[in-house]
């Protein structure tokens, strides 16, 4: 069979919902705010009740430690989930509504939920910790969606989970028959304990963070705190100017009081320049006693997100059969990776070096290179490699990456991430008329994932 070309048909993504972590570093905290919400106490009450609450909660920690050891039980007690908008919206119902806005965009007389081939849903976190989500994850997305003759797979890829169920539905299309896919990623950090996102977030072979891996590729290549912060500022700058305008943008009612539709963390923590140099730089590890980094911090790094998004391919076919133009041409979807933790942060440059040499053939264009693209998404899970992008490839200016503002200033919902981000592309090269845009995102261990697309409407 010949390889069909694939498009992007319709495109959908709910705003990033900001994650409040809850854990031993702030449980004092938590405790603050829980009791000044109640409205039981006054102000004087306040710092008495919460110590004798944070005391009570350590005694009981250290007599079920006691009972552990003497009767052999396990039992695991929890500081609260993490906090959030969408903490309360169970995985799957969050993905349906950016699946019920895609259809809702089409509006026309084909039957397309019916039409669905197959359909890819990428997650993490959300499908190992929610119970009505470990199993058929996709499948039960998929028939509540009415794509009733979808097959349906659920993906765990760390972070390029949800770029790599559009590469699935892309290649479905291309060489194996299909009409329509459906390529979808969903990611809840809130509503769940912090120790189990902090799990996503480490390296498994050695318990380090994947900030101190971060940390230390940076230094390897000479990067300053004052680079990465002044990234990052401007990251959070550029987000902020884009609020209110962007497409595609499935709105989500928590409540009758509360409609969220703009991305959370850019407006409500926005922060200064000279801001981003008091915080803390991370620690390398989770050890008590471990040594802090040099210049990865809170504010040059992604914040957790709660995220979800929904990509349509089609093919010419298929296209046809909708009567819409298309919103975008899937040229090219490359890997790499290698044997090294740390430098999963440089492989979003190799991941993009491999798709650039797939177009090349694509477009029968032996000079095509890294010059010839118009926009660059990378997720900035840490900004070291996005900076690091630029340092060897000067072609790829500050204006070329990330255009409105990145993770650093929406945030980052780990398996789901790829969708929005492509969702998020698809947006920029439409209103700024670009004609090669790329979307990457790194992951572990050692590992990126990379999609080129096209505007056929320049």
């Amino acid at each position: 069979m010949a390889k069909k070309e694939v498009f992007v048909a319709l495109v959908s993504r709910v705003p990033f919902g900001a994650v409040d972590q809850i854990g031993q570093h702030n449980f004092k905290s938590y405790l603050r705010k829980k009791a000044f919400i109640s409205g039981k106490y006054g102000q004087d009450e306040i710092v008495k009740v919460v110590e004798d609450m944070h005391s009570s909660a350590n005694k009981f920690l250290a007599e079920l430690k006691e009972l552990e050891a003497r009767t052999g039980l396990t039992i695991r007690a929890e500081y609260p989930p993490n906090q959030g908008s969408f903490a309360n919206i169970p995985a799957a119902d969050l993905a349906l509504i950016a699946l019920e806005h895609l259809f809702a965009q089409y509006g026309g007389k084909y039957d397309l939920r019916g039409a669905i081939d197959s359909f890819y849903v990428g997650s993490v976190i959300s499908h190992k910790t929610e119970e009505n989500a470990v199993h058929a994850f996709a499948k039960v997305i998929a028939l509540r969606a009415k794509m009733n003759r979808a097959s349906a797979l659920t993906l765990d890829m760390a972070c390029s989970s949800g770029l790599k169920t559009i590469d699935l539905a892309y290649k479905d299309i291309a060489f194996h028959g299909a009409d329509f896919a459906i390529g979808c990623g969903v990611e809840k950090m809130s509503g769940v304990p912090d120790r189990l996102v902090r799990g996503g977030l480490t390296n498994p072979f050695d318990g380090h963070l994947m900030a101190g891996l971060a940390d230390e590729t940076g230094k390897i290549f000479g990067l300053t705190r004052e680079e990465l912060d002044d990234y990052a500022f401007e990251s959070r700058r550029r987000a902020l100017l884009w609020q209110g305008q962007h497409r595609f943008i499935a709105p989500v009612r928590v409540r009758d009081s509360l409609i969220v539709d703009r991305d959370e963390e850019v407006d409500m923590h926005a922060m200064t320049r000279d801001r981003f140099s008091r915080v803390k730089t991370y620690p390398v590890s989770e050890d008590p006693d471990a040594k802090r980094c040099a210049m990865v911090t809170a504010g040059n790094s992604a914040a957790y997100a709660d995220g979800t998004g929904a990509v349509v391919l089609a093919s010419p076919e298929g296209l046809k059969k909708l009567g819409i133009p298309p919103l975008a041409k899937v040229l090219a979807y490359a890997e790499a990776t290698g044997p090294d933790p740390k430098s999963f942060i440089l492989k979003p440059e190799e991941a993009i070096s491999n798709t650039i040499s797939i177009v090349r053939a694509e477009l029968a264009n032996p000079d095509f290179s890294w010059k010839d693209i118009g926009h660059i998404e990378i997720n900035e899970a840490f900004d070291v490699g996005n900076i690091l992008v630029m340092k060897f490839h000067p072609e790829i200016t500050r204006e070329k990456m990330n255009k409105r503002g990145g993770a650093i200033a929406h945030g980052h919902a780990i398996g789901a991430s790829g969708v929005p981000l492509t969702v998020k592309s698809i947006d920029i090269s439409l209103t700024d008329q670009i004609k090669y845009h790329v979307v990457s995102l790194c992951h572990a261990v050692d590992s990126a994932s990379a999609l080129f697309l096209e505007n056929p409407n320049v």
